[in-house]
């Protein structure tokens, strides 16, 4: 009768089941087929294990348990293939993590030499140098359910009036705005400025979150906009007075429908985290911050950067 614990196909037989195929096999000249019946093995896995283990002596062969599992240990350590981790190439995948380069672009420059799936299998088993939370992308959020909730007051267009070249990110210039607060405290926060399809961004940093500073930021910053995508937040009540396009607003509580802008928001954080105040933040700091996620190679546009497609599309 075939055993309760039966051993799915692709398991290795265990030293114990050795046993009981040399008691069944030597003494009580079971068949192979009963023995893989009882075990839940494959015919041809009994017939395999009792050809490695036989043993010859004087006079006859029989089926050694110690002898096959033996084998089985010297197999097993030849058996695993050879690691491509060494020192030099943990050291070039820990310098381009801490630089702040994803493993996708990492993936790019060694080519040929790894897949992206044992990069990842490399830091999560802790084999390199860095660790799993110094990643560009630490975290794997499940997006959140929808509330479908429409705010109390239309601000403008709703964005479901948007034209799909600008969903389908067909031309250049559709843009999404919001403004990043860092502190509970009010005063000093940031606007921020995503174009759709270069993911270019641009930052201020405006003294208050009213709609008086953000249209005054907008008419100091020379940019091409063919629409803008906003929440539904007090302070971009007026946009259509400091801009000469489009205005959509998203529905409440769908972040998502900025999810360029959102995304960048994210990565801004790398530098300025939350808690951190802007009283100190000079605009050399903050130009030098929006420039080094402008200039981070991404894999969406096959590792090419922001401002490389932004002075394409500048020129086309």
């Amino acid at each position: 009768m075939m055993q309760n614990n039966y051993t799915s196909k692709g398991k290795h037989l265990k030293e114990s089941e050795r046993l009981l195929i040399e008691r069944w096999h030597n003494k009580e000249k079971i068949s192979n087929r009963e023995i893989a019946n009882r075990l839940g093995k494959a015919p041809q896995t009994i017939h395999n294990e009792i050809k490695r283990g036989t043993v010859q002596l004087k006079y006859k062969t029989k089926y050694s348990a110690k002898i096959a599992q033996e084998s089985y240990k010297t197999l097993r350590t030849h058996s695993k293939r050879a690691t491509k981790l060494n020192a030099q190439l943990d050291e070039k995948i820990s310098k381009a993590v801490k630089n702040k380069l994803s493993l996708e672009v990492i993936h790019q420059e060694i080519k040929g030499v790894v897949c992206l799936r044992t990069l990842y299998n490399w830091i999560a088993s802790g084999i390199l140098s860095v660790s799993y939370y110094e990643l560009l992308y630490p975290q794997y959020r499940k997006p959140k359910k929808q509330r479908v909730k429409q705010p109390k007051y239309m601000l403008g267009l709703s964005i479901e009036e948007r034209p799909e070249s600008v969903d389908d990110r067909s031309e250049y210039g559709h843009w999404e705005i919001d403004t990043v607060l860092l502190t509970k405290e009010k005063g000093e926060c940031l606007l921020t400025l995503t174009e759709r399809k270069t993911r270019l961004e641009i930052i201020r940093l405006i003294p208050d979150k009213t709609s008086q500073s953000v249209n005054r930021a907008l008419r100091e910053i020379e940019f091409s906009a063919l629409s803008v995508t906003s929440d539904n937040g007090k302070e971009f009540a007026k946009l259509s007075e400091a801009l000469d396009c489009p205005v959509y607003y998203c529905h409440a509580y769908a972040s998502h429908e900025r999810g360029t802008n959102e995304n960048f928001n994210g990565l801004l954080r790398e530098f300025l985290p939350k808690g951190v105040s802007l009283n100190s933040l000079t605009t050399e700091e903050l130009n030098h911050y929006v420039s080094a996620i402008n200039d981070r190679p991404r894999r969406l546009h096959k590792y090419k950067t922001a401002n490389i497609l932004f002075g394409i599309a500048q020129t086309a």
